[in-house]
């Protein structure tokens, strides 16, 4: 038996069917979703055309924190106080880092995977896309298994991130990633109960992280939906009032909900 489930719902009450199994031997779930099922969950700074080793990431990550510090005055508002802000803040404007963005919720996970898909000229999805369940509580267990790790979800705050601070240098940065509570630096992180994944030295997918022995069976599950039944999850989401302008409070927000609601795709 394969050691991450997938499952392929019908309709969006199937995939709640499956969220709430899920949920229902946990105490926490979390969720992210891919536009496309073919994409691994890893972080943004790894995904290069010519896949970076290990010292070249922790290279790369001290070269783009040098180009924010010294471009980004003009348009931040004060000075980040730690480091662990500054990365939050990069990963909220799509700079790569080692983050990788969840949800707590299906919902948001759910429109974000309908949402991005590409489409035909004719407006036809073109890719099935994934909708990935975590535990993160049993994820860290494993994650951090080397010392016998039996806590819940991290912050930054935590003793046991402090090897994987953006200062630390590559041979004293743990290897595998961790589950964490980031912070809430906009109302849009707020309104997508956003959570991360924060990468150690390591370059391997979660789900072949997960393969060690160290993780509980199931720690990830993945749903997959077929492209020929996006669009119907998508109405059935939006009937449900997850829109555009609940995913993005601002007026973004509500420009994109009014071009969609009037055929402006």
């Amino acid at each position: 038996m394969p050691k991450i489930q997938a499952d392929e719902p019908e309709s969006l009450s199937e995939l709640l069917t499956s969220v709430e199994a899920y949920q229902a031997e946990r105490e926490v779930v979390w969720y992210r979703g891919v536009n496309n099922v073919a994409h691994d969950l890893t972080p943004s700074i790894i995904r290069l055309t010519k896949k970076p080793t290990e010292k070249e990431v922790v290279e790369l990550e001290s070269a783009i924190f040098s180009a924010f510090s010294q471009r980004s005055p003009p348009f931040v508002e004060k000075d980040f106080p730690t480091s662990w802000r500054t990365l939050f803040f990069m990963q909220h404007y799509g700079i790569p880092t080692r983050l990788l963005d969840w949800s707590e919720s299906p919902f948001v996970a759910l429109y974000f995977a309908l949402s991005n898909v590409e489409r035909t000229n004719a407006g036809v999805p073109k890719k099935d896309v994934a909708v990935w369940m975590c535990d993160p509580i049993g994820w860290n267990r494993g994650a951090l298994s080397h010392i016998s790790y039996q806590g819940g979800i991290l912050d930054e705050q935590c003793e046991e991130v402090k090897s994987y601070e953006p200062s630390v240098k590559h041979d004293h940065r743990w290897t595998m990633p961790v589950m964490l509570h980031g912070t809430h630096n906009s109302a849009r992180i707020v309104a997508q109960r956003g959570v991360f994944a924060l990468f150690g030295k390591g370059l391997k997918s979660m789900e072949d992280v997960s393969k060690s022995d160290a993780f509980a069976d199931d720690v990830l599950r993945k749903a997959i939906i077929r492209k020929d039944r996006v669009d119907a999850f998508l109405n059935s989401l939006f009937q449900k009032g997850i829109t555009e302008s609940v995913i993005y409070p601002d007026l973004q927000g509500l420009a994109l909900e009014i071009r969609r609601k009037f055929g402006y795709l």
